[in-house]
């Protein structure tokens, strides 16, 4: 396949960089776009009422005319989770292997206003020749089988993206890493590697999986009532642990949650789960007839993260399953920095509902992610050019940065790059310097990017200082005040306990409406300006509070 010689090549993250989770990296060569990864971000505590965050595709939109092809490395949902918002506004052929298509696409049906189906399968031997590219894959080691590194070949060397791995010498099939494919990659020649950093402050290597295995087996071996395990819906790695440790300590398993229901049914249907008996897995009612010692529940709540849906089961609160005494409840999932102070309260809890809990060792470090001696390995095997750190907060791509120092590597040939900025390869140069625009479109219920600043803060006032709500009826013709103020307060004060605030707030009101009734020039918006500018002053010399003061004037 002969490649067209390249006169340009840009690398520019949309997102999966300063941040943990909404991988988007766009490769330009020359007028050709080629889209890796479509991911979304869970939100973070200020993002109050939001769902997910996905990457801001504005650029994506405006130059949808030369995008070629939207490439997957997992099924993930940091690979695929926004895959349906991108699809319904940009319209490209879409790779992936076959779990990674099959997920993306019953991940569309929920998207029942996307039609959507130029979706493409192919694997480590699939080679694939595009505008201006070359495209092929490379097996990776992940907690999801069919996990893939990208390739873009140009004329200046070979453009790799790795997606999320580790390398697991004891890798289960499905999972192993094509390190004789990485090499291969790397002799030929690689202009530029972005490479994972989830892991890149982590001394050492990643352990095994396999070393997981009988610390489950072990744990289920210790357990004398119900089982129930704590598990990200695509962790298929676990997911396969825990049904092996079930099999071999005579349990039935039954599975709870919409989303990992979804991608165990696919998994299963493409033989990417192994079951060793036929009724290992039962339904809910079915295993609610067995002892105690006979169940395993596998529970995982929205967009398949486990530790919210375990909190409504201390509190008694889950619809089909709840945390009782005797229990022994197995956290899997590993936490994000951000998400370790939610665990901890979770625990907390399960403590209080009389449970066992059980979390992965640490002596072991469990993670989906190379650590660093892992990302030496992949620097080593690719032998770059240029070196792009990206998946992960600025401090760990800065950790990797520095990874790529100590093999060799000049700084000058090392970009730790920011959301939107370009990376450009031109007159056998690559340079950082222009920008385009990037952020986040905030998803909240069937609301995309509804939700901006402004309501955020108005959320985050509310959730602070609460609502004073001040309801009047006016007669402007008479210039009187027919009825009220009424005042109403939520999440401020208790009224029954601050009636002299609420008598003495109901006086300044009075005054600042008669005062405007009076004046020839009334103004409705005025009017409104004054009572929020006034009563928020007296509210805070009083309480040092700054609620939402919201009047609500009606006329006669």
């Amino acid at each position: 396949m002969t490649i067209k010689k390249a006169k340009q090549i840009k690398i520019i993250p949309l997102g999966g960089v300063d941040e943990s989770g909404k991988n988007l990296y766009v490769a330009e060569v020359d007028d050709a776009i080629y889209v890796m990864d479509t991911g979304l971000m869970f939100p973070e505590d200020e993002l109050l009422g939001i769902d997910v965050v996905i990457p801001d595709i504005k650029y994506l939109e405006d130059n949808q005319e030369r995008i070629e092809a939207i490439f997957l490395t997992h099924g993930h949902e940091d690979a695929i989770g926004a895959l349906p918002y991108v699809l319904a506004k940009i319209k490209a052929p879409v790779y992936g292997t076959e779990l990674t298509i099959a997920l993306a696409k019953a991940a569309l049906k929920e998207h029942k206003k996307v039609r959507f189906n130029d979706f493409h399968i192919v694997d480590e031997k699939t080679k694939l020749s595009l505008k201006n590219v070359d495209a092929e894959f490379f097996r990776t080691t992940h907690t999801i089988p069919d996990s893939v590194g990208i390739v873009l070949n140009t004329s200046e060397g070979a453009i790799v993206y790795t997606g999320d791995f580790k390398f697991d010498q004891s890798a289960k099939p499905g999972y192993e890493t094509s390190l004789g494919h990485i090499a291969e990659i790397g002799e030929k020649g690689v202009l530029a590697l972005l490479s994972d950093s989830s892991e890149a402050e982590h001394a050492g290597t990643t352990s095994s999986d396999s070393l997981i295995d009988e610390q489950i087996r072990h744990a289920f071996r210790s357990a004398s009532g119900r089982i129930i395990v704590a598990c990200v819906a695509s962790n298929l790695v676990r997911l396969q642990q825990v049904l092996d440790a079930s099999f071999a300590t005579n349990r039935k398993v039954a599975i709870v949650g919409k989303e990992l229901e979804r991608v165990f049914d696919i998994s299963v249907k493409l033989n990417k789960i192994n079951l060793q008996s036929d009724d290992l897995v039962v339904p809910l009612k079915e295993i609610k007839k067995l002892n105690d010692d006979q169940m395993v529940i596998i529970e995982t709540g929205n967009l398949g993260e486990p530790i919210q849906s375990l909190q409504l089961m201390t509190q008694g609160k889950h619809p089909k399953i709840n945390v009782q005494k005797g229990d022994t409840v197995y956290i899997t999932s590993t936490p994000s920095p951000s998400s370790e102070t939610i665990l901890a309260k979770t625990i907390d809890m399960l403590y209080k509902a009389d449970a066992t809990v059980l979390t992965m060792s640490r002596d072991l470090f469990v993670s989906g992610h190379g650590s660093q001696d892992d990302l030496k390995l992949m620097l080593n095997l690719m032998k770059p050019k240029y070196f792009i750190p990206v998946h992960g907060e600025y401090r760990m791509l800065v950790s990797h940065a520095k990874l790529a120092y100590e093999i060799g590597m000049p700084k000058s040939n090392v970009f730790v790059a920011g959301k939107g900025e370009v990376i450009e390869y031109k007159n056998g140069r690559m340079t950082a310097g222009n920008r385009v625009f990037a952020g986040n479109t905030l998803i909240d219920g069937l609301g995309v990017g509804d939700v901006g600043n402004i309501v955020l803060r108005d959320r985050k006032l509310l959730s602070e200082d609460g609502i004073f709500i001040v309801v009047i009826t006016l007669n402007r013709k008479s210039k009187a005040i027919i009825s009220g103020p009424e005042i109403i307060s939520r999440g401020f004060i208790y009224v029954r306990e601050s009636e002299h605030l609420i008598e003495k707030s109901s006086e300044v009101v009075t005054k600042i409406v008669e005062k405007n009734l009076q004046d020839k020039e009334f103004e409705w918006a005025k009017l409104k300006q004054d009572i929020r500018d006034q009563l928020n002053r007296y509210l805070f010399e009083q309480t040092k509070r700054r609620p939402m003061i919201l009047p609500i004037i009606m006329e006669v």
